[in-house]
């Protein structure tokens, strides 16, 4: 892994330039995005003020949005110019729709990029989802004066946030894009805002700007990064969406270092979470998606019904205690399947109340199931998990103590999948 290293301080600090000017429509936009983000979910304060101050017009001015279904191969987007009068309206309810934006394909120069239709391909940047976002901060509660360290900074619009509620000199944006780097701090600085940036491998962090009270990753991970661990100052907080090779039952780890410097972690299953770091590739199911409805399976009963998608603690459980799983969220029925072991399991009710599995392939999915949800059961149905870190970087994620503790280890010194060049901007 490569370490950033930081170059020489600017002598002096220009004036800001002017304030780029807003769209009417825009400031209407931004305010009635924030008022459904508000109306679903609690905002810490400075948060709210960040995002009625979020100049999404400037920080994304081009934004892609899909022509065909997800799913559907080969892909085709069409990138719309929000200073074109034809894109204008579109782009403006891309932008504060709260949904996810694109902005990057195949890894382009963001200077470089032309309005109109692209096929094939992939896109290699898009935002989180602002709720999302949202709450991520909310939860990680910045203030004012500390330093933040934004881990696969992206589009920016988390380091703009922190710039607006922590200062923008006490913010530091990592990300292995240089030409995300790169677009991102010219724009914040159109804005006024001028916080470090760098460009180099998201498990690193910025070890020569830190320590940092407030870190945040915008990219899931196997298990934490040691060097993370080490750039959390005293009285600091980590947020970070933790993985498994399944996209269906994401896991968000909080770590918070006292004032002695013991490190005390959390984990607890969440609805969403951010997208892993490259090269970690999830299972998918789509390619079952036909078969399923085609191919009956081998039949049984169980007293199991299916357990309701909030039991957030026991998905999470299943993800690591039973790997290799996906949930296909579209299907009428309770539907897992094992992509590698080309197996599946469906459940349904029966007439007279009941529930029977419907099952393919030669992994029993529904039986390890069973078994963990017992197994969890039994532990007192955990909604969260203590995740305890060994001197020789060692993670384990614990129910309590016990026989009965619910309990699995995270894989060992979680490393970036690709490894990125180094270098510093600020």
């Amino acid at each position: 892994m490569t370490q950033p290293t930081p170059t020489a301080p600017h002598a002096a600090t220009p004036p800001p330039p002017p304030l780029p000017q807003e769209p009417p429509q825009a400031a209407v936009a931004r305010q009635e995005m924030v008022a459904r983000l508000e109306a679903a979910q609690p905002l810490d304060p400075a948060v709210r003020e960040a995002l009625l101050a979020l100049r999404l017009d400037v920080l994304i001015p081009r934004a892609y949005v899909r022509q065909v279904p997800d799913g559907v191969e080969p892909g085709v987007w069409k990138l719309l110019d929000g200073a074109h009068p034809e894109d204008r309206d579109e782009w403006l309810r891309v932008l504060y729709s709260g949904d996810s934006v694109r902005i990057q394909h195949n890894g382009e120069r963001l200077d470089r990029q032309r309005r109109g239709v692209v096929t094939g391909g992939r896109m290699t940047s898009m935002s989180s989802v602002m709720s999302m976002t949202a709450a991520f901060l909310t939860e990680l509660r910045p203030q004012r004066g500390q330093s933040f360290l934004d881990l696969g900074s992206g589009t920016g619009v988390t380091g703009m946030l922190a710039c607006l509620i922590c200062g923008p000199e006490r913010v530091t944006l990592v990300d292995r894009d240089p030409y995300l780097v790169e677009a991102v701090l010219e724009r914040l600085c159109l804005l006024g805002l001028r916080p470090h940036g760098v460009t180099g491998d998201g498990y690193v962090g910025a070890p020569n700007l830190g320590p940092f009270k407030r870190m945040l990753s915008g990219f899931a991970v196997e298990a934490l990064p040691l060097p993370w661990l080490e750039q959390l100052a005293p009285g600091g907080r980590l947020l970070t969406t933790l993985t498994t090779r399944s996209p269906s039952w994401p896991g968000r780890a909080l770590v918070e270092k006292t004032e002695g410097g013991r490190v005390e972690a959390t984990l607890r299953g969440v609805r969403s979470g951010h997208r892993p770091a490259q090269g970690l590739d999830w299972v998918s199911v789509l390619a079952h998606r036909e078969r399923i409805a085609a191919e009956p399976g081998t039949r049984r009963s169980t007293t199991l019904a299916p357990p309701d998608e909030s039991a957030y603690g026991l998905w999470l459980a299943l993800d690591h205690l039973v790997p290799g799983l996906a949930r296909d969220f579209q299907a009428e029925h309770l539907t897992l399947i094992a992509p590698d072991e080309d197996s599946w399991v469906v459940v349904r009710p029966t007439v007279g109340g009941g529930w029977m599995t419907e099952s393919v392939g030669a992994r029993p999915i529904w039986d390890q199931v069973e078994e963990v949800h017992a197994r969890w059961v039994t532990a007192g149905r955990p909604t969260s998990y203590r995740l305890d870190i060994a001197a020789d970087g060692t993670q384990y994620v614990t129910s309590g103590t016990g026989r009965a503790a619910v309990e699995w280890a995270l894989p060992h010194h979680a490393q970036a999948a690709v490894p990125s060049p180094a270098g510093e901007r600020a």
